[in-house]
């Protein structure tokens, strides 16, 4: 990487993770695409094996790992949050009277 290329903080990757998750899930749903708890467990570890393993990520040391961690945990926000479209009923707060 070179020094005009910066990597972006864990916050900024917070924030961009909350669009995108939402966003990809919507998606998901559109497409059809059911989600288990089954999936909610592997989807994001068969993420991590293969950002840090075949990837190489574990080449980096520390920042590999935590790239790695971090793709597993786009991962599954992207499949909570399309759990949770199909599973929760969520209301609005009722209004207070004007």
């Amino acid at each position: 990487m070179s020094s005009a290329e910066q990597t972006p903080s864990l916050r900024d990757r917070f924030q961009a993770l909350n669009a995108t998750s939402s966003r990809d899930a919507e998606a998901l749903a559109a497409s059809g695409q059911q989600v288990t708890w089954w999936q909610l467990f592997s989807v994001p570890l068969l993420t991590f094996l293969r950002v840090y393993g075949r990837h190489g990520s574990w080449r980096q040391g520390i920042p590999g790992l935590i790239h790695s961690l971090f793709a597993a945990y786009e991962a599954f926000v992207r499949y909570a949050k399309l759990w949770e479209r199909q599973h929760v009923r969520t209301t609005t707060p009722p209004q207070a009277p004007t």
